[in-house]
C-alpha cells in the first residue's frame, strides 16, 4: 500500500507521507455530518500531518454532494438547456453575477442548498422559470396598477381635504391619476402671503 512517490512532509520536513485507510469525517454546511469510511489518506509517521489524494477528495465531493443534496452538473446544464438562455442571461434571470452560474457548471462553485431547492422548482414548473424571466412581479406592483386609489392610498390628504377644505387649494381641485404619478402634498395648502 505504499505511493510509488514518497513525498517529503509539507509540515515537519522530517519524514515521508505514508498511505493509510482511516474513517474519515467532517461537517459540511449546517452541520450536516460527513462520513467515508475505508479512505485513503498520507499521513506522516512523525508529525501525523495528513493530505488527501484526488480520489478520496473526490470520493469526500461525492458523499458531501449527497448529503447536502447540492445540484448534479447534468441538473444544472438541464435547467440551462430548458431555459434557452446563454449562461450569462440565466444569471441575470436567476438575480445571480454574471458569471456565478459559469462557476457552477464548471464546479470551482456551488449553489447552496436552498439555492438548489428554488432551482429545482424552477425546472419542475416551467411556467414558474418563464414568470421569473418575464419579470411578472412587476405586474403586480401596487403602485404601477393601473388605478390609484387615493382614499386608501393617502388616507391623511384625503382627509384633509374632505374634512379641513379651508387648507386645500379651492381654485385647482385635487387628482391623481395614473398618469400623473408625481404628487406635491405643498399643492394642497393655499397659498398664503405675508406682509
Amino acid at each position: 500500500m505504499n505511493s510509488p512517490e514518497k513525498i517529503l512532509c509539507a509540515a515537519c520536513g522530517r519524514a515521508d507521507y505514508e498511505d493509510v485507510v482511516v474513517r474519515y469525517e467532517t461537517k459540511a454546511a449546517d452541520d450536516v455530518r460527513i462520513v467515508v469510511s475505508d479512505a485513503k489518506v498520507l499521513r506522516c509517521p512523525n508529525c501525523g500531518d495528513e493530505l488527501l489524494p484526488p480520489e478520496t477528495q473526490a470520493r469526500i465531493d461525492s458523499a458531501v454532494a449527497q448529503e447536502t443534496e447540492r445540484l448534479s452538473q447534468k441538473e444544472l446544464e438541464d435547467l440551462q438547456e430548458k431555459s434557452g438562455l446563454d449562461q450569462t442571461e440565466i444569471s441575470e434571470v436567476l438575480g445571480l453575477g454574471s458569471k456565478t452560474f459559469h462557476r457552477w457548471l464548471k464546479g470551482t462553485q456551488y449553489p447552496s442548498r436552498s439555492m438548489g431547492y428554488y432551482l429545482r422548482v424552477l425546472a419542475e414548473f416551467p411556467e414558474a422559470f418563464e414568470w421569473l424571466k418575464a419579470k411578472g412581479w412587476r405586474k403586480r406592483n401596487r403602485i404601477v396598477q393601473a388605478q390609484l386609489n387615493f382614499a386608501v392610498q393617502f388616507r391623511d390628504l384625503d382627509w384633509l381635504t374632505r374634512e379641513m377644505p379651508s387648507c386645500t387649494d379651492v381654485a385647482a381641485p385635487f387628482s391623481f391619476s395614473h398618469e400623473n404619478s408625481r404628487f406635491n402634498p405643498a399643492s394642497l395648502f393655499q397659498k398664503i402671503k405675508v406682509k
